[in-house]
């Protein structure tokens, strides 16, 4: 939704983990088996703040970026967007990619992995200052709600939007 959303504003769409498996020369998922989970997060903060005085961009983060507080999550003209989906309908949107989440646990049940990280995370979620409920929308439907929201003047109206996957 991130390509679709910064093609409608005339923004530059960047995807956080995308560029840090460029970065880096290994997937988020080598990473985090190579080097752990804080060493991710250190890259992750590290390509954050790069980006984060740039204007004219959508960034689409990691499910895990939007609860750390270590990361300055907000900067003047910036609005964080909560894409947010039932556990049911990231299970279905994922389907065989679950295994590929580092945090997925591979011995539990992935739907109670999944349910466990959303409530660990909802607190930071819900600081977003645009959410859209996504279940049962393709992708043109949740670009659209975005802009519908932004043009309301939810947020900033758009100097700089981040726009946050929950999955």
């Amino acid at each position: 939704m991130g390509p679709l959303l910064a093609a409608r504003l005339g923004y530059e769409f960047v995807d956080l983990d995308a560029r840090i498996e460029k970065e880096h020369g290994r997937t988020v998922e080598e990473i985090f088996g190579a080097e752990g989970e804080a060493s991710f997060r250190a890259t992750e903060a590290a390509v954050s703040g790069a980006l984060l005085g740039r204007a004219r961009v959508v960034v689409a983060t990691g499910g895990g970026w939007m609860a750390r507080e270590d990361i300055p999550r907000t900067a003047a003209g910036c609005v964080r967007v909560w894409l947010r989906v039932s556990p049911e309908a990231s299970m279905a949107r994922l389907g065989r990619e679950t295994a590929a989440r580092p945090l997925l646990a591979a011995g539990a049940s992935r739907l109670s992995s999944l349910e466990s990280l959303l409530a660990r995370r909802v607190g930071a979620y819900s600081e977003a200052e645009v959410t859209v409920d996504t279940d049962g929308l393709d992708p043109n439907g949740v670009v659209e709600a975005v802009l519908e929201q932004l043009r309301r003047g939810r947020g900033t109206g758009g100097q700089r939007t981040g726009v946050r996957r929950a999955n």
